[in-house]
């Protein structure tokens, strides 16, 4: 198995999508995966097993939640797409597998697994059940022993136990087929039960000698003598009895159609009159039934239309009637109905009157919000001016306070006085800061003979000034603001009294002058009605003389329009009914000319046919004969007849000159019975004689067979219970599994050799355990077990790359894989060095390694390589190329 690609997406710290081309890693032959410990690096395998086999080294298929634990907890979905070469054409298949969290329960993660083939450039879909294992030829516990071996499970092949070795070795070389015990097992129950068998036929087949059997031939030969007589005299009986039986027969015949010949004779006069009958029905069908049927289809016809003609005329009279009465109600009507016009006109004008009232209305309302606008700009207009005042009063009672402070010159004072005081504070700490013998800071002077000395608190008092000091600049600057906010005030109110007010009132005043024009127009459209008469009337009477004229006009239209319609549909009705009326009328003329020719036809017929009325006829027809049938029994009939006459005549003549005679008959046959009985008895006798003869016969030959198949059979049992004692308890399997140990370890020792620079040597014992041979020590022999940490790995690798050499050739792989995750921290420099040499030696061997370690050392050695990194995104894979 050759690994192509490679696609991680939410499998443990795999949170984003990650991809690997191993077409890169595999072409270097030698190639690592490094990061540091919990990258993520060991999930690359386990990835590529799961979608392999469905099984994970890290979890147990129940009790760990597995699905759970394999998904990133930051991700919804697992997803781990494979993509690899297999079998012994390098055939090409992908192994796909997707996860989803449950939305409701966040434990809950459903895994489904499919597995593809690529063929006729496409993947078809492929069975998933033992895929892996049937393609690679391992079982995952195989597989994760000799081609990708997981973290921690490296030196699991040295470890086992030397039956779980047998077990392993079996699996792996086939070597079920060495496992002979229950098959040589059976072959001894088989041989047993054949044994067993052979000796009960012998006791079957008794005392038989050849004396007896030629006895009983002797005795065959005069029963069959004696029963050859018996059987020639039967034969003459037999004959005899048959030209009996032939007279028997014939007379019984004879009497026979006498019987039928005279009960057919009886039947003969009336056949004779059913046939008479038959063509005169014949006759009444051909000349008649067509013309009976024509004349009643057109009686149908004719009363078919005059029942409709009879109801077209009810239709008629009344369609004509209610167009009577529909003429009176459009005249009626019909001076309302051109008046139509002038009521849309009222109403429309009583449109335009309610118009003029609400114009009324809204130039009130109008000159009243003209009025209280105005009102408000003359008191916006007040307010401006006392801001105005306000702000002239604070600007001058602060350049007047300015001018007192800087005539004055307070802050100027306050400024001398403070700086008066600090030198005065800093003077003081000099003074007390002065001993005796040591310099003066200021003059140098060893003696200080008056030394400065005060008990006046300068720190309250330069604290009180400068509070006073921004007391005044305070004051100042809110004098500053004050003033400042009374000019926005003003802006302020200037904008919306611009804005707000005087704007408003020009627009309502524009508004009001619109009004008078928007009156005229209204006026000018008034013919009808004049504005006077409704001036003050409100608007609500208005509405209500405008809906009912348009009610009005409605009801007026509405009904015009539906009795004019009905009007042209009754017309129309009436003109369809007269047409088909028409129609009718010419039908009827028709059918009654027809009915008058095909009586015409009937009648002539009845005189060519000697009839005397249509009754006369209908009568016959009326019986309703199947001719066929009819035509079939009375040819029967006559058949029968002419053959019985013929078989009495022939019988008749048979007859002539001969006798039955029944006393002789019955000697005969009872002679016959007679013989037949001695006939049989003797032929049994011959038959039981010949049985025993031929029994006799092949129980000898029998005999002699089965002596020579028992000698056959014990020896064959000699030789089984031989191989029994070597199969039992698998002795041959565990024979064979330590010789593919052996060789296994000697192909093992040509780099163990090298890695232990020959110091140590690789050896199976009887127990099929790992031994090694101390070739520092005399060559004595230890268990493998007594190994450092870095010389089992030695040892385990050495083993691991042989065993990976066998499989290869058994499946026969193109490509010989392996994958090795760890196992390098337990080696020291020396031997890690000697461990990779041989590792890159293995790229002549056309064998492609892949390593999982975080040893620095390796990853400084190996040009082509994976580095894994956690990151706050989770596992990320980045190539050396």
């Amino acid at each position: 198995m050759i690994p192509q690609h490679l696609k991680i997406k939410g499998l443990y710290s795999y949170k984003t999508e990650q991809e690997i081309d191993f077409n890169n890693l595999t072409s270097a032959s030698l190639f690592g995966i490094f990061g540091s410990v919990g990258s993520g690096k060991s999930s690359v395998l386990e990835a590529i097993m799961f979608a392999l086999y469905g099984d994970t080294e890290r979890l147990n298929k129940s009790g760990d939640d597995r699905y759970y634990n394999m998904t990133n907890l930051s991700s919804d979905e697992l997803i781990i797409d494979f993509t690899c070469l297999a079998g012994k054409e390098d055939n090409k298949y992908r192994f796909y597998v997707r996860g989803r969290r449950n939305r409701r329960n966040f434990k809950e993660v459903n895994i489904e697994r499919k597995a593809y083939q690529w063929m006729d450039d496409n993947w078809s879909p492929i069975t998933t059940d033992d895929v892996a294992e049937r393609v690679i030829g391992l079982s995952y516990e195989n597989f994760r022993r000799t081609v990708i071996i997981p973290q921690g499970n490296f030196q699991e092949f040295i470890e086992l136990k030397g039956k779980e070795r047998s077990e392993m070795m079996k699996v792996l070389f086939g070597l079920e087929k060495f496992d002979l015990f229950e098959k040589n097992k059976r072959l001894i129950e088989r041989n047993t039960s054949e044994l067993n068998i052979v000796d009960g036929q012998l006791l079957s087949l008794g005392e038989e000698t050849p004396e007896v059997i030629e006895q009983k031939e002797h005795d065959l030969k005069l029963k069959r003598e004696f029963s050859k007589s018996i059987d020639i005299e039967l034969q003459q009986q037999r004959k005899e009895e048959k030209q009996q039986e032939e007279l028997l027969k014939l007379f019984a015949n004879l009497s026979n159609t006498t019987h039928k010949l005279e009960a057919l004779k009886e039947q003969e006069k009336w056949f004779k009159q059913r046939d008479e009958r038959l063509k005169l029905y014949e006759k009444c069908v051909i000349n008649f039934k067509f013309l009976f049927e024509q004349k009643i289809a057109k009686e149908v016809d004719y009363k078919r239309d005059k029942a409709e003609a009879e109801k077209n005329q009810t239709v008629l009279t009344q369609n004509q009637q209610r167009l009577q009465t529909l003429l009176n109600e459009l005249n009626a009507i019909k001076p309302d109905y051109d008046k139509r016009e002038e009521y849309l006109a009222k109403a429309k004008e009583l449109s335009v009157l309610k118009g003029l009232n609400n114009l009324d209305r809204e130039k009130n309302t109008l000159q009243d919000r003209i009025t209280k606008g105005k009102e408000m700009l003359r008191a916006k207009e007040e307010l401006i001016q006392k801001l105005i005042q306000d702000k002239n009063i604070h600007e001058q009672q602060l350049e007047k306070r300015k001018l007192e402070l800087k005539e004055q010159k307070i802050e100027q004072k306050i400024d001398e006085e403070l700086l008066h005081l600090k030198v005065q504070k800093s003077l003081q700490q000099f003074a007390d800061a002065l001993k005796d013998s040591e310099p003066c800071p200021l003059c140098g002077s060893l003696h200080h003979p008056d030394v400065l000395s005060s008990n006046e608190d300068f720190d309250t008092k330069i604290r009180q000034l400068t509070a006073k000091k921004e007391s005044l600049r305070a004051e100042l600057e809110l004098a500053g603001k004050t003033t400042k906010k009374l000019g926005l005030d003003i802006e302020r109110e200037n904008v919306e009294k611009t804005d707000k007010f005087e704007r408003g009132l020009n627009i309502l005043t524009e508004q009001l002058a619109g009004f008078e024009g928007q009156k005229t127009s209204l006026l000018n459209q008034l013919s009808l009605f004049h504005w006077k008469d409704f001036e003050n009337t409100n608007l609500e009477e208005i509405e209500a003389q405008r809906l009912q004229i348009e009610t009005t006009h409605k009801r007026i239209v509405e009904t015009f329009n539906r009795l004019d319609e009905e009007h042209r549909k009754i017309e129309g009705n009436i003109k369809g009914i007269e047409g088909s009326q028409k129609t009718l009328q010419a039908n009827l003329e028709n059918h009654a000319k027809a009915l008058e020719l095909i009586q015409q036809n009937i009648n002539n017929q009845l005189k060519i046919d000697g009839f005397e009325s249509d009754e006369e006829v209908l009568a016959i027809l009326r019986q309703n004969l199947l001719i066929d049938k009819e035509r079939k029994e009375i040819q029967a009939f006559q058949t029968d007849l002419q053959a019985t006459q013929q078989a009495f005549e022939q019988l008749t003549k048979d007859a002539e000159g001969k006798q039955y005679e029944p006393e002789r008959h019955t000697l005969i046959q009872q002679a016959i019975k007679t013989n037949e009985v001695r006939f049989n008895e003797l032929k049994k006798e011959e038959g039981s004689l010949e049985k025993e003869i031929e029994n006799g016969k092949e129980n000898l030959k029998n005999k002699q067979r089965l002596l020579a198949d028992k000698k056959r059979l014990e020896i064959r049992k000699d030789n089984l219970d031989t191989l029994y004692k070597l199969f039992k308890a698998n002795g041959f399997v565990d024979f064979v599994s330590s010789i593919y140990l052996k060789n296994l370890s000697h192909a093992a020792n040509e780099r163990f050799h090298r890695m232990t620079r020959h110091q140590l040597h690789l050896e199976v014992n009887a127990d099929n355990d790992f031994e090694v041979r101390d070739l520092l020590n005399g060559g004595k022999t230890r268990l493998l077990k007594t190994l450092s940490g870095g010389q089992k790995f030695q040892a385990a690798l050495s083993l691991a790359l042989a065993l990976a050499d066998n499989i290869h050739n058994r499946v026969q792989s193109k490509h010989n894989f392996f994958f090795l995750d760890e196992g390098f921290g337990s080696l020291d420099r020396e031997s890690l060095l000697i461990v990779f040499e041989t590792l890159k030696s293995l790229r002549k061997e056309n064998r492609i390694v892949g390593i999982i370690s975080h040893v620095d050392e390796l990853q400084q050695e190996i040009q082509t390589y994976l580095k894994i990194e956690n990151t706050e995104d989770g596992s990320k894979v980045f190539p050396s190329w």
